[in-house]
């Protein structure tokens, strides 16, 4: 541990990184700072931190120890580039995602579809005012795609 422009930089001996913010305690327990910075190569890396109010830097000796919450450490493999095995999830291996994004033609947000009702709700068919199309009991229009997305047969 050094003291460098009112912060404490130190070497982790840790295998895991820690967070930002984490806060640093001695070995008595008590909180003398937080993370401020982690830099280094992967296999020496160091981390500044940030003294609270009332406590100073030069107060500690190089060899000191300081401790972080396991809870507050990530494991190395976070930062590295190992190869991942199996196929993934969505959208990986054979060239991207496929199938069924889209709905065709739909209706934006309640307020801007012509019809001010959402998604799914196209525009009264036929010419009969009140937007009855003449078929039974008023179904309440059509979409583009009938049975596809809301706004069929009976639904509202």
């Amino acid at each position: 541990m050094h003291d460098a422009e009112g912060e404490l930089v130190c070497r982790l001996t840790n295998s895991m990184i820690p967070y930002f913010n984490a806060g640093v305690y001695l070995e008595s327990k008590s909180k003398i700072g937080k993370v401020e910075e982690v830099f280094g190569p992967i296999n020496k890396v160091y981390f500044t931190v940030k003294p609270d109010t009332g406590i100073s830097g030069s107060s500690f000796q190089v060899e000191d120890k300081v401790y972080i919450s396991t809870e507050k450490l990530l494991p190395l493999s976070k930062f590295t580039n190992e190869a991942k095995g199996g196929g993934g999830g969505r959208g990986s291996g054979r060239g991207g995602s496929r199938g069924g994004g889209g709905r065709g033609l739909r209706g934006g947000p309640a307020g801007r579809s012509p019809g001010g009702r959402g998604f799914g709700r196209g525009a009264p068919r036929g010419g009969s005012p009140g937007g009855f199309s003449g078929r039974g009991r008023g179904s309440g229009g059509g979409s583009a795609f009938r049975g596809r997305g809301g706004g069929g047969r009976g639904r509202s």
